[in-house]
């Protein structure tokens, strides 16, 4: 076998040109004394910025990658005009790697920012003007130099932006002012605190993360395990990160927990009312678009929560799906989406009702989502009846739809579709609802006619009306609301007391009570602009019929209504009167009217759009004063309402 021989190939007169000068040019790189160019780099910037910029070392290596890399000792930048007393960055040592996509960018793009022993203090004023701009110090448009990683060496970062109201001090290996709960290890390398204002709300909070943190565009993950509080709200994450400035990917466990909503507000950037105290755990995932909340299990009060919610905003508009369970809610944990429950922090105010329900912190406006949410159970003390809860929302292009609606009521069932139109400035509501088989004895629970009435309710709602607030939807409300009742039973001695038959009564004390049949109950009120004037309203009884008239005003949650009893029979020491309903729906007062009497019987109420002629009109609202006059002929057994 022959010898293998290898021929070098001859190298063209230009290409021993390129690499000989290439050669030649890397010697003289490496061999520069780069602090030369420290004084004109010193006067370039004070021309630029009229800021004199010390620099007490300047050098430059270049490894294998050829991205060369810039480092600075005792570094001075004092603060703009218009800034603060304190310098821009005063740093003990700091490098800045230079990466190729700087070229093809065309701007300058640092892949590794290393920082020792450095205070820096970034001010961006409310009109985009920052005071970390050098060459172009009145620059207010988009940044020019990206840092996609950074080792912080004992440094003390203050961030002010006037544009978001934030202000925000971040140490990072330095001598901790305090315990903050956090210990490095070996995942963990690198602690962090932190403190400031957001929104005019005060937080702390504490960090372990690796020794490099990415920034922007690496995609490359890192671990953290953090919380931060505000008041007495805490939040909790344990996972990693991916680009810390602008997250590219987040994945961890999350908890947040606190005594009310109303103290995490502002960093919604919104007024959240004020709840009872509350805790969410979730798996946290966020990344190309997308945030996830799985697992999902929270308490608010004494009510459970369980289920996932998913946000996609990579679409263009928001789309969230969502779907939520209950195995037990008590419905006054829920009370401060009415303004209710729960007081604020002391100093704050506590609002007392949202002024716009359905433009909330999540923006229903701007966003779509299909959202399921079920309560096996309720236990309430201020609803009695309440039972279950299960509904199917859909918003799309700004219209809320529930359907089906199923609402579990005193052993039956309220099902029907509400629907809010939020295109309008004033939403529009439309709501419609079969009753079924709601039981009378369940509804009176905490009266004590409960034992004395039985029967199963049916009815038909079908009500619209519209409004930034629940004051004014049910201003506003239209509609009818029909309800019967057939085949139920009362006793004896209630009925005697609501057809006002005092010898029936008497008679009783001698012979015992006893339940007897009720025929037929039904009550029908038309509402308009608020006020609900009833249609129908009789109670027949085995011995007594009762007709009667009325009116309920939603504004004002006041009521007036007459009631004409008669009996079947003629007996002696029966009250030739009628019962008066009126004041507050929640306690309403009951007294007797004489028959002859019953004309002067007047309710005055201020409404608006009666389709009146107005008389004296509203100061805010041009509104009618209406006078509704109920009127019983004296001889009649039936309540005429005059208009």
């Amino acid at each position: 076998m022959g010898t293998m021989t290898f021929v070098v190939p001859r190298l063209g007169a230009k290409t021993r040109l390129v690499l000989a000068s290439g050669a030649a040019l890397v010697i003289v790189m490496a061999l520069f004394d780069w602090n030369w160019l420290r004084h004109p780099v010193e006067q370039y910037l004070l021309h630029r910025s009229h800021r004199e910029v010390r620099i007490g070392h300047l050098d430059v290596d270049f490894g294998w990658s050829l991205e060369p890399t810039v480092h600075l000792r005792d570094l001075y930048v004092p603060n703009a005009p218009w800034g603060s007393e304190r310098p821009t960055a005063v740093v003990g040592a700091a490098s800045f790697t230079f990466s190729l996509r700087s070229v093809w960018e065309g701007r300058p793009v640092i892949s590794r920012l290393v920082l020792n022993d450095a205070e820096v203090s970034l001010e961006r004023q409310a009109d985009g003007l920052r005071n970390w701009r050098l060459r172009n110090p009145d620059d207010r448009g988009p940044g020019r130099v990206k840092v996609l990683r950074l080792e912080p060496h004992r440094v003390s970062i203050r961030l002010v932006r006037r544009d978001i109201d934030l202000a925000v001090v971040v140490s990072s290996g330095l001598p901790s002012s305090g315990d903050k709960g956090v210990v490095p290890n070996s995942l963990h390398p690198t602690p962090i605190e932190f403190e400031g204002t957001y929104g005019g709300a005060k937080f702390t909070g504490a960090a372990i993360t690796s020794q490099e943190l990415t920034l922007i565009e690496t995609g490359e993950t890192f671990p953290m395990q953090a919380w931060m509080t505000t008041g007495k709200t805490r939040l909790e994450f344990d996972g990693t990160i991916a680009d810390l400035y602008q997250p590219s990917a987040i994945d961890g466990d999350m908890r947040l927990a606190g005594p009310s909503l109303w103290e995490v507000g502002p960093f919604f950037r919104t007024t959240l009312p004020a709840s009872r105290p509350f805790e969410f755990r979730s798996r946290f995932r966020s990344g190309q678009g997308t945030t996830s909340f799985a697992k999902l299990h929270g308490r608010i009060g004494s009510t459970e929560l369980d289920g996932s919610i998913s946000v996609d905003l990579a679409k263009e508009r928001p789309s969230v799906q969502a779907a939520l369970r209950s195995p037990m809610a008590d419905a006054s944990d829920f009370g401060f989406l009415m303004g209710g429950n729960g007081p604020a922090p002391k100093g704050r105010e506590r609002n007392a009702m949202p002024s716009d329900p359905t433009n909330t912190a999540i923006g229903l406006k701007s966003i779509d989502a299909h959202v399921t949410v079920t309560v096996e159970r309720f236990t309430s003390t201020g609803l009695p009846g309440l039972e279950s809860l299960h509904f199917t929302a859909d918003l799309n292009d700004r219209v809320l739809v529930l359907k089906p609606l199923d609402l579990g009521l005193a052993g039956g069932h309220v099902t029907g579709r509400l629907r809010i139109d939020l295109r309008e400035q004033a939403p529009a509501v439309r709501a419609t609802a079969d009753i079924k088989g709601v039981r009378v004895e369940q509804l009176l629970a905490r009266l004590d006619v409960a034992s004395h009435v039985t029967g199963s309710l049916q009815g038909h709602l079908d009500l619209e009306s519209h409004g930034r607030s629940v004051a004014t939807l049910l201003g506003g409300l239209s509609g009818t609301a029909e309800m019967s009742m057939n085949d139920g039973t009362i006793s004896n001695r209630l009925d005697a007391k609501l057809g006002l038959n005092g010898g029936k009564l008497l008679r009783l004390m001698f012979t015992g009570d006893r339940v007897i049949g009720i025929h037929g109950a039904a009550l029908t009120v038309e509402f308009r602009n608020g006020i609900g004037t009833s249609r129908t309203l009789v109670f027949d009884t085995d011995q007594t019929r009762t007709e009667g008239a009325g009116v309920i005003d939603l504004s004002t949650e006041s009521l007036d209504m007459l009631l004409l009893p008669q009996p079947k029979k003629t007996t002696i020491l029966a009250l030739r009167s009628s019962i008066r309903v009126h004041g507050s729906i929640r306690h309403p007062e009951v007294s007797l009217v004489r028959r002859r009497d019953a004309s002067s019987f007047r309710l005055e109420v201020e409404r608006c759009g009666l389709g009146m002629a107005p008389t004296q009109p509203h100061p805010e609202h041009g509104c009618t004063r209406a006078r509704l006059q109920l009127e019983a002929a004296d001889q009649g057994d039936v309540a005429v309402l005059v208009l």
